[in-house]
């Protein structure tokens, strides 16, 4: 009896341990997620990652970091192949940082064509290098124009300004500093400040290289968007005197508490207009494109060399991109998907009696698929943080007024072509 007993104990000791193996080989492993923290646009996917890994079996342990760590981690990382993630998280302007010097995994094999040829042309093209996709975006932020309705009308300015002589005119005419109301808000400090620079230099006829990859960012044009940038802060005076260190959360919630009639921000910004502990303008603002073109701005989801867990990571990027999470991510934060699939979708099923503000609207993404074609990107090539870098010294000095526009940017002329090797 004891015999058959053992014998019935090391069969079920067998079944249990082949089973648990089992379920190890169809859990998959653990993926190891890098992103930025506090980023509504991100945390509405991450919260929906338990059905991810119920759908998978595949595990996956989010790491966030402050925005301003994560490049210089994530770079040290991937140059030393330590395998400390396996899908990370990296601003758009900065991928050919990560690219040239090898330290992203091409993504062709791993995803389906169907997939990559779903993605909107300018994110395609501007993640493929030699016909290798490195990246895909998480999110596509573009920043446009939000005004505020009731001061418009009260002012009697029937539609948003629609070019840069509007905007100064209209900012002129509804800058009331006394009543703690600024005629613009802008970002200008660290990168958003770079960001806001680069626009009003593309709204002037400028840029910051040249098509053949030449720094022109001390043009005539260039130095003129930068002349309105000062102007606006140290001249007309309708930009709020601390727009010097602002950020993009800096902007938001300024404009969300009234204290300015127009904001250039990112479509993310809607779910704070919209909270009532935190917004005394819902229901009193509408949405503009800018008086010129804008940078297009986002995350985008790369597999760094030396990443343990790749063809898992690969799973999980396919579906943060995927319309559960794409289609969670859009309706709640307000951010846009790079897919053309899923905007298509949010126009289709949007309601067509709410405002274009309502991220739950068909105008909305109607609105945004006009702008996603005609948006532009900073300058593609490894020596781009490098670049923010020296255009973040030329705006502060021409912002504080110790060098003229024209000084400012000869200076960074200079600079940037020194970094780019000219």
């Amino acid at each position: 009896m004891r015999s058959k007993l053992r014998y019935m104990i090391f069969i079920t000791v067998i079944c249990l341990t082949v089973l648990t193996l089992s379920a190890m080989a169809v859990s998959g492993g653990i993926v190891r997620y890098l992103a930025p923290a506090a980023t509504p646009f991100s945390d509405a996917v991450i919260r929906l990652l338990p059905e991810f890994e119920k759908e998978t079996g595949i595990k996956v342990e989010v790491i966030l970091l402050p925005f301003d760590q994560i490049f210089q981690k994530t770079i040290l990382a991937a140059s030393n192949k330590t395998g400390e993630y396996d899908l990370i998280q990296l601003e758009r302007p900065f991928l050919p940082a990560y690219v040239e010097p090898g330290y992203l995994v091409s993504l062709n094999k791993y995803l389906p064509t169907s997939f990559i040829d779903d993605m909107f042309p300018v994110h395609r093209d501007f993640c493929t290098f030699n016909g290798e996709l490195y990246a895909v975006p998480h999110s596509h932020d573009i920043r446009c124009l939000y005004y505020r309705t009731d001061l418009l009308e009260k002012a009697g300015l029937k539609e948003p300004p629609k070019n840069p002589k509007e905007l100064l005119d209209y900012a002129i005419k509804l800058n009331d500093p006394q009543n703690g109301v600024y005629g613009m808000l802008v970002a200008g400090s660290s990168i958003p400040g770079v960001w806001v620079l680069s626009d009003f230099i593309e709204w002037m006829g400028g840029s910051i290289l040249d098509k053949d990859g030449k720094p022109v960012v001390n043009s005539p044009e260039a130095v003129a968007g930068l002349q309105l940038f000062v102007d606006m802060l140290l001249k007309d005076k309708v930009l709020a005197p601390g727009t010097p260190n602002y950020k993009w959360n800096d902007t938001r919630h300024l404009f969300s508490k009234g204290n300015a009639a127009m904001v250039a921000e990112f479509n993310d910004i809607v779910p704070l207009l919209e909270d009532p502990e935190e917004s005394v303008v819902s229901g009193k603002y509408g949405m503009a494109h800018l008086p010129g073109p804008t940078n297009n701005g986002g995350k985008l989801l790369a597999i760094p060399v030396g990443a343990k867990n790749i063809e898992d990571a690969a799973k999980l990027l396919q579906w943060i991109v995927g319309p559960r999470a794409q289609m969670e991510m859009c309706q709640v934060s307000g951010t846009l998907s790079p897919m053309k699939s899923i905007i298509d979708k949010l126009i289709a099923e949007g309601d067509k009696s709410l405002p274009v503000s309502n991220p739950k609207s068909s105008a909305r993404w109607d609105f945004y698929k006009g702008i996603v074609e005609t948006a532009y990107d900073l300058p593609r090539t490894s020596k781009e943080p490098d670049i923010e870098q020296v255009l973040q010294r030329a705006l502060s000095s021409a912002l504080a007024g110790t060098k003229t526009p024209k000084e400012a940017l000869d200076s960074a002329n200079n600079e940037i072509t020194d970094l780019m090797g000219e």
